[in-house]
């Protein structure tokens, strides 16, 4: 019988990675999406909030909207790589906890690139995925092809 759901890879002689996974396994028939960075615009003008707590918050909706316009969850997400500016430890529980939110419970494997700046010099946040979806679940629209 074939795998029809993404297998966690957690062995138990690596320490475990808080509440992500070290791998997953996608079985065959499945579809990759690959997101491009999200950054922290909170409109569709593009205005960047100050704060970082708002940035991340953005930063998220914005995956979430891609995923969805993809015939994606968070719960497809296979990877996901996020970029801090100026990354302190002291800020780990503002995207911890938005991150935690939005899984609702799902455990990627995951990648904190702490960087010295970003796109724009307003930028704090950015954050891109790797999902894999069940191949034919989802509809692509001609015009996303042209």
């Amino acid at each position: 019988m074939a795998q029809s759901t993404l297998s966690l890879v957690n062995p138990a002689s690596v320490a475990p990675s808080g509440p992500f996974s070290h791998g997953l396994v996608i079985p065959a028939g499945f579809d990759i999406i690959v997101t491009a960075g999200q950054i922290g615009t909170s409109d569709a003008e593009g205005t960047i909030p100050e704060s970082y707590e708002e940035q991340v918050d953005a930063a998220v909706k914005n995956l979430g909207a891609v995923l969805a316009e993809a015939g994606a969850t968070p719960k497809d997400i296979i990877k996901l790589t996020y970029y801090i500016v100026d990354y302190d430890v002291s800020i780990r529980p503002v995207h911890i906890n938005a991150l935690l939110k939005f899984l609702d419970g799902h455990r990627p494997g995951t990648a904190l690139i702490g960087v010295a700046k970003l796109g724009n010099p307003k930028l704090k946040f950015e954050i891109e995925a790797i999902a894999a979806v069940k191949g034919g679940t989802r509809t692509v629209k001609a015009a996303d092809l042209a």
